[in-house]
């Protein structure tokens, strides 16, 4: 009668798991990823539309033609995207370019209309987002379309896509959760019969490795039979350690009796030579018996040892020169002609993977075997060579060697085919485990000198060599490696960090190169990548801000602890280390503490009523030739109409230009000047502590702040070391050594004040105004922005009497 076969457990957990997980999982997973792409983009897409729409409406018509006014608004709206760069056009479609990125691609088969078009494209390598928008405009010519291009990249969308995504994941985690109770209910009872096998082996007898009986569901028929195929398996493996343990009992017992029976012979001897043959006998047993421990410890640790997790790369040529220097101490080798040959093996090419214990006593036994069964005068040569990608260790004698037909009997545990030189039968069993727990080839065969030869064949491991080689030579480049830095900061300044940063990181040179704001911008915008520097430093925010833009800088993932604030960072690839807010520089002998202006209007009423005397006597930034100039500039310009209003008055008063702070500090300490305004807060203290007739002043209502800046280059040749330099600019020690061995200003500062400016610092901390690194800056960097607002500056210091 054929067995009825028993209930399909596969099935009962395809439907249940199937109905619950599968189907589930994925269409819900499938559904939330839609939504939050959606989601994102329609999140992202306001922040597109709003500052096309921005750029639109500052878009007129001149004598010229179309032209626009960038709104300041329409990126500081995308910098409410803190991560992504932004690029943007505005242009008369298949007439004439206005301002921006001419070669943003433009979508296919789209239509210009008043409606945002949203489109993604790939821009120089980087995935983009763009609105498209237009506007008509009644020009002499006629109602002519001007259109606008904004784009980001969309590192932040797809980050908040994924977060929208792993959001949502929460609650069907829970209902998975629900659903994996219902899948629980399900094994416990579709598994019902392992736990019945379970619960008889559990209260078997430790002896008792009959086999299950039963008749298990289909499923777990292979399980049932490989559960008895194990325990027969075990049945015999036990028998085996069995028969294993009672050879070494009876090898063992029957040493020590032949032994203990020696003795007790030489103890009942009654004349000396009767008693001295019987030491000797029970001298050599004792050897024997010795021999004989120590090779079943050998050939327990031997089989111990075969596990791979005691396997690592092994250099085959050390190991067999150890091994040999080992042997030859003994003095049974005096008469041995011991030799080792490894020249058909190339250096490098000897690395195993494996075990150098286990390898070790295998060629222990070898040669110890080669000494006991061999003459006197033995000559015993040990080869290594290669073949393919296998290595070949073989020790020859010139012994007795073994019959051909016995050769596959001497690997067998307990045999011992010389009766003259009877041994342990040990020696060539240990020799076999070793390889096969290395997964090698044992050969026995006829040594050319005329004894034994055993060659063990191992798979070479090619690699090692070639890896040690390339960390060698890594290291060796290392130290051999020039940090070059580009910077617009003076020497003299940043030579303590840089000597700071070569003591802490020992063997690295630093190539500095010192430039003018404008100058190194030009430099690195004009360079082709495999001349850019390591580290690029300068003062000039909104310049270091659009060579990020562009994609010229990559990131740094900087400790938690070398983290400067929110406000001096950007992309995690430009980063801010110091504080220098903008400040007037003065002379007490034309100017009282009492007649300082408390803020910027006050000071434009303050000159406009002294003209006369202070004409020709203040000093600030030459706006076409100094980068942080003209970003000090442009940025008090977004704080009211006064800043206008500033610019008129110092123009009437016959405002002189200089390219930097030093020559404004100069002027005013010689008495060319009465004050200088936008000087750089920390270089003008350290000019002036020394001369008591010079003071610094900041203003009640604001005090801009800039930050020198720091990026590493895309095509850094040293992106590591460039990165660990930034890194040390923002550490504790790097902002420890800017406080007290530079005149800058750490952008973290939490000691005592130390200079006048500090203190300073300290007493007005409300009034300070950080310049945010964001694509905002980007504004005033628009060509005709930036050409309208140094006609106003050019138009203000034309009116010179």
């Amino acid at each position: 009668m054929t067995e009825r076969p028993g209930h399909s457990l596969q099935r009962r957990l395809l439907f249940s798991m199937a109905a619950g997980f599968a189907i589930l999982l994925i269409l819900i997973s499938i559904l939330l990823w839609t939504y939050a792409r959606s989601a994102a983009n329609r999140t992202h897409d306001l922040l597109l539309a709003g500052a096309a729409l921005s750029i639109l409406e500052r878009v007129s018509v001149g004598p010229d033609g179309p032209t626009v006014d960038m709104p300041y608004s329409a990126l500081e709206i995308l910098s409410l995207n803190p991560v992504d760069r932004v690029q943007y056009r505005v242009f008369v479609p298949g007439k004439a370019e206005i301002t921006g990125s001419e070669d943003l691609p433009f979508p296919t088969n789209s239509e210009l209309a008043a409606e945002p078009a949203f489109y993604d494209s790939d821009y120089r390598g980087a995935a983009f987002r763009f609105v498209l928008q237009g506007r008509r405009l009644n020009a002499p010519t006629g109602a002519e379309w001007v259109a606008v291009q904004v784009g980001q990249t969309v590192e932040e969308r797809a980050s908040q896509q994924w977060s929208f995504f792993l959001s949502g994941l929460i609650g069907l985690g829970a209902l998975s959760l629900i659903g994996l109770g219902f899948v629980w209910v399900a094994i416990r009872t579709s598994l019902s019969p392992l736990r019945q096998i379970a619960g008889d082996l559990r209260l078997r007898a430790p002896n008792d490795l009959s086999p299950v009986k039963g008749a298990p569901p289909r499923e777990i028929r292979g399980l049932f039979d490989a559960i008895n195929g194990f325990i027969t398996r075990l049945d015999q493996s036990r028998t085996l350690t069995e028969t294993f343990i009672a050879d070494v009992a009876h090898q063992t017992r029957t040493s020590l009796s032949a032994l203990q029976g020696h003795l007790a012979l030489a103890v009942d001897a009654e004349d000396f030579d009767g008693m001295r043959a019987r030491v000797v006998r029970a001298d050599r047993q004792a050897d024997r018996t010795v021999r004989l421990t120590n090779q079943l410890l050998a050939n327990a640790m031997v089989i111990h040892r075969s596990d791979k997790a005691s396997m690592h790369p092994v250099a085959l040529r050390s190991l067999v020169r150890d091994t040999l220097a080992e042997s030859l101490k003994d003095s049974r080798m005096r008469k041995i002609a011991l030799s080792f040959e490894d020249e058909g093996i190339a250096p490098g090419r000897d690395m195993i993977h494996g075990d150098a214990l286990s390898i070790r006593e295998a060629l222990r036994n070898l040669i110890e075997n080669a000494v006991r069964h061999g003459p006197a005068d033995n000559t015993v040569t040990i080869t290594l060579d290669e073949a393919d990608e296998m290595v070949r260790l073989s020790v020859d004698d010139a012994g007795p060697g073994i019959a051909e037909p016995n050769l596959a009997q001497a690997t067998e545990r307990f045999t011992s085919l010389s009766d003259s030189t009877r041994g342990s039968g040990l020696g060539l069993s240990i020799v076999k485990a070793v390889a096969e727990g290395h997964d090698a080839e044992l050969r026995l065969g006829r040594s050319l000198l005329g004894g034994l030869n055993v060659t063990l064949i191992f798979k070479r491991l090619a690699v090692s060599l070639s890896l040690i080689f390339g960390l060698i030579f890594a290291g060796s480049h290392a130290q051999a490696q020039t940090l070059r830095i580009y910077s617009a900061t003076d020497t003299p300044a940043m030579q303590p960090l840089i000597d700071a940063f070569i003591a802490a990181t020992p063997g690295v040179e630093i190539d500095y190169v010192e430039f003018q704001t404008i100058d190194l911008y030009q430099r690195i915008l004009n360079s082709d990548p495999d001349e850019m520097p390591d580290v690029v430093i300068s003062s000039a925010m909104d310049l270091q801000v659009d060579l990020v833009n562009r994609g010229l800088a990559q990131r740094v993932s900087l400790p938690v602890d070398a983290s400067p604030p929110e406000w001096a960072a950007w992309r995690s690839e430009l980063f801010g280390f110091t504080f220098e807010p903008a400040a007037v520089v003065y002379d007490r002998r034309a100017i009282s503490a009492s007649e300082l202006p408390a803020n910027h209007r006050e000071l434009a009423t303050f000159v406009r009523a002294n003209e006369t005397r202070l004409q020709g006597r203040i000093g600030s930034y030459d706006l076409r030739a100094s980068g942080v100039g003209y970003l000090y500039a442009s940025q008090d310009s977004l704080q009211g109409p006064q800043a206008q209003r500033l610019i008129e008055v110092l123009g009437r008063a016959g405002l002189r230009i200089y390219c930097c702070t030093s020559q404004m500090v100069e002027a005013v300490a010689k008495g060319d000047l009465a004050f200088a305004v936008n000087t750089i807060g920390s270089y003008a203290s350290s000019l002036v502590a020394d001369m008591p007739h010079l003071g610094l002043h900041f203003f009640e209502d604001y005090n801009l702040v800039m930050t020198r800046t720091a990026f590493v280059p895309a095509g850094s040749r040293n992106p590591d070391f460039a990165a660990s330099f930034v890194t040390f600019l923002l550490s504790e020690m790097g902002q420890r050594a800017i406080a007290e061995q530079t005149p800058l200003i750490p952008i973290r500062s939490n000691g005592p004040a130390r200079t006048e400016i500090e203190q300073l610092i300290k007493e007005n901390r409300g009034t300070f105004l950080p310049i945010k690194l964001t694509p905002a800056l980007l504004t005033f960097l628009d060509v005709l922005k930036k050409q309208a607002f140094l006609s106003v500056w050019d138009t203000s210091l034309a009116r010179l009497p």
